[in-house]
């Protein structure tokens, strides 16, 4: 029992000295005028200012959001300027430096290169121009000249390897006979530019071995977009053409005289590319296109653009 209110009484003893110590650290300013109205209104006023002061900050932030808008719409008016100013030098420096190619009386195929240096002024001991034309052309008249001085040397198409010359190309193989061309024929007007209409021309060659038909000649359909006038024979030599696939398929000039007066359209032989899938497989053309080949004799494919895949095709078909 001693010990116990011994310890109770140490606790008390050190709970008052705690208490006086927290009540020595309150400044006296404030223990002696708890109730001092003034301090009331400072602190009033303190807040007040405060107030006072964040509405003044907000009114800030709206004006610098604003300098920073017209800073950003400045910059971009000025990078558009730029890019306009460049681009009007690039094209009144392209339009300075147009080229007319002219041909030479003696030689139809060597283009008068000096008289088109000296038009531009890089000739008469002046300073070229610093642009990439100026200096492709000035290689290339330097080209003509070293070739009109020396001969072209023979051996320059030669094969320089003995062993590499008895090697033979892996399509010149060939280990099936040719295609009769004897289920019908097959007509193609290819539509698109040159590349589309070169496309066209390769697949129905391939269409034409795969169903056993013989092609007549390619024709081009003309198109608003390019503009280009040319037909097969005027890309292709047509006799080149038909003699190089005689070992693939038959090859005429136009159809028999039974067949060409034929409504192709009423009869249902006219096929379109709404008609035939977008890369369309091999079977495909054996499940639709041959059935109107046996019954008509003849397929006309109008467009064919992209119309046959790639892969699965027959090696035969394939060379």
């Amino acid at each position: 029992m001693t010990s116990r209110s011994n310890s109770f009484s140490n606790f008390s003893e050190s709970s008052y000295d705690y208490d006086d110590k927290e009540q020595s650290t309150v400044p006296t300013s404030d223990r002696d005028e708890p109730l001092n109205p003034g301090h009331r209104n400072n602190s009033f006023n303190g807040l007040l200012g405060f107030t006072f002061g964040s509405k003044k900050m907000r009114k800030k932030k709206p004006f610098c959001q604003e300098k920073a808008i017209v800073g950003l719409a400045l910059f971009v008016i000025a990078f558009v300027g730029m890019n306009w100013w460049m681009l009007s030098r690039i094209q009144n420096s392209g339009r300075a430096s147009r080229v007319e190619f002219r041909f030479l009386e003696d030689n139809s195929s060597t283009l008068s290169i000096r008289e088109e240096l000296l038009r531009l002024g890089l000739g008469k001991g002046r300073k070229p121009q610093k642009t990439i034309y100026a200096r492709l052309l000035a290689k290339a008249a330097h080209s003509l000249a070293e070739g009109q001085k020396k001969s072209e040397p023979k051996d320059l198409w030669a094969e320089p390897y003995f062993v590499a010359s008895s090697w033979k190309p892996c399509a010149e193989q060939r280990q099936w006979l040719p295609s009769e061309g004897k289920n019908g024929y097959i007509i193609v007007t290819a539509n698109g530019g040159i590349n589309q209409q070169r496309v066209a021309v390769c697949n129905i060659v391939a269409i034409a071995r795969l169903l056993d038909a013989t092609l007549v000649l390619p024709r081009f359909l003309y198109s608003s977009v390019w503009k280009d006038v040319s037909q097969f024979g005027d890309i292709y030599q047509e006799e080149h053409f038909i003699d190089y696939l005689k070992p693939d398929i038959r090859v005429v000039r136009e159809l028999p005289q039974e067949l060409q007066s034929l409504d192709l359209e009423a009869i249902g032989s006219l096929v379109t590319d709404a008609d035939v899938v977008k890369e369309a497989k091999p079977g495909f053309y054996k499940k639709y296109i041959l059935p109107i080949l046996h019954k008509n004799r003849v397929v006309h494919f109008l467009g064919f653009g992209n119309r046959l895949a790639s892969d699965p095709l027959p090696p035969q078909v394939q060379m």
